[in-house]
C-alpha cells in the first residue's frame, strides 16, 4: 500500500502528520509531495518529494499569472516523472484537500485507474457548495489550456471542489462532520486543543485570493469596510498592536498604503510560510480577530480552550453561503 499525500500548505502537511501519529492511515508506505518552505518531520514519512520553489502564486498580472502557471506545470512534471513508479500501483491512496489544483487533479483523475482518494479538510471548502463556477472562468481556462499544452492533463472537474463526490473518492476527514456537504461520507479530522496567553492586540486575516476572483477594487472595498468596522469597536483606542497577515496565495496589497490605514498604532504586516493556526498560538495571541470567512479563523476557534475569551468578525464580504456555519458558533457577522 502507497498512502501519497499531496501537500501544498503548512496546515495540509500538519493534518497528514496528525493522521500518521493516530494511526489512521492504511498500513504501507508514506509519501509526502511538498515543497522546501514547508515544515515538514521527516521521521514520519518513507519518502519526501521536494519541489524546489513555493507552491504559492502570489502573482501581480496577467503576464505573470501565465508565467506562475507554467513554472508550477513544469515543476509538477519533475513531480510526476518522480512518481512515475507508482503509476501501475495496485493499493494507492491519494491525500488531498481539493482539485482545482493542477498536480491533485492529475494525480486524483488520470494518474492511476487503481487509485482511491481520501479528503482532508484544509479550511472552510467542505462545508458548503463549493464547484468550479466559484472560481475564476479565465484562470480555469488559462490552467486548462497550458497543462495539456504541456501533457499534463488538467480535467474541468464536476461536482464539489474538494473531490468527495467522485466515486472512488471513499471518505473526508473534517473537524466538524455534522455541519460538512456529504456528512454521510464524513469522518471527525483530529486536531489539538490549544491555549495561549491573550493579549491586547488584533489580527486581521488577508484573502488576497479574492483578488484573482472578484477584482482588487472590491478587496480594497471589503478591506476599508472592515478598518472602518475595527475602528468602531471601543477597545481599538487601548489596542496595543493591530497585525496583518496575508493569505498565501494572491497578488500582496501596497504595503504603505496598509500601513497608512492604521498610521496612529502600532501596525506588523506578517509575510511568513507557518501555518496561521501555528503562529497565533505561539506567538500572536490576539485577542480580536477580523477576516472575510477565513478557514484559519474556524481553525483557531475549534482549538482553543478559551473559546468565549476571544473575539471573532466576520465581514461577509464574500461567501455568503458560510453564514449558518459561523452563526452556529456565534461568530460577530457584519454584512
Amino acid at each position: 500500500m502507497i498512502n501519497l499525500c499531496i501537500g501544498l500548505s503548512q496546515n495540509q502537511i500538519t493534518s497528514y502528520e496528525r493522521l500518521i501519529k493516530e494511526k489512521l492511515f492504511e498500513k504501507g508506505a508514506t509519501v509526502l509531495v511538498t515543497n522546501k518552505t514547508i515544515g515538514v518531520q521527516e521521521g514520519l514519512w518513507d519518502k519526501v518529494i521536494y519541489s524546489n520553489n513555493s507552491f504559492n502564486n502570489q502573482s501581480k498580472n496577467g503576464f505573470k499569472a501565465i508565467i506562475n502557471i507554467i513554472s508550477k506545470i513544469k515543476q509538477y512534471k519533475a513531480i510526476i516523472k518522480k512518481l512515475s513508479v507508482y503509476k501501475k500501483e495496485k493499493n494507492i491512496t491519494l491525500y488531498f484537500t481539493y482539485i482545482e489544483d493542477i498536480l491533485t487533479n492529475y494525480l486524483l483523475l488520470s494518474f492511476n485507474s487503481n487509485l482511491k482518494g481520501i479528503v482532508v479538510e484544509d479550511g472552510t471548502l467542505n462545508y458548503y457548495p463549493h464547484t468550479i463556477k466559484f472560481l475564476s472562468r479565465k484562470k480555469i481556462i488559462l490552467k486548462w489550456f497550458l497543462s495539456n499544452l504541456y501533457n499534463l492533463r488538467f480535467k474541468l472537474y464536476k461536482g464539489h471542489s474538494s473531490g468527495i463526490e467522485y466515486k472512488h473518492v471513499i471518505k473526508q476527514y473534517v473537524r466538524v462532520p455534522e455541519l460538512s456537504m456529504f456528512p454521510n461520507k464524513s469522518i471527525n479530522l483530529p486536531y489539538p486543543k490549544r491555549t495561549n496567553e491573550l493579549k491586547n492586540t488584533i489580527l486581521i486575516i488577508g484573502q488576497e485570493s479574492y483578488i484573482n476572483q472578484e477584482g482588487e477594487q472590491k478587496y480594497i472595498e471589503s478591506l476599508l469596510k472592515m478598518f472602518s468596522i475595527i475602528k468602531t469597536k471601543k477597545y481599538y483606542k487601548n489596542i496595543s498592536k493591530v497585525y496583518y497577515k496575508p493569505h498565501r496565495n494572491g497578488k500582496r496589497l501596497n504595503l504603505d498604503w496598509l500601513e497608512n490605514q492604521f498610521k496612529d498604532i502600532n501596525f506588523k504586516y506578517l509575510e511568513v510560510d507557518t501555518s496561521l493556526e501555528d503562529l497565533y498560538f505561539d506567538n500572536l495571541g490576539s485577542k480580536y480577530i477580523f477576516t472575510f470567512d477565513s478557514s484559519a479563523l474556524l481553525n483557531i476557534f475549534l482549538e482553543h480552550k478559551d473559546k468565549d475569551k476571544i473575539e471573532l468578525n466576520v465581514v461577509l464580504s464574500y461567501n455568503k453561503l458560510l453564514e449558518p456555519v459561523f452563526n452556529r458558533f456565534k461568530f460577530k457577522i457584519y454584512k
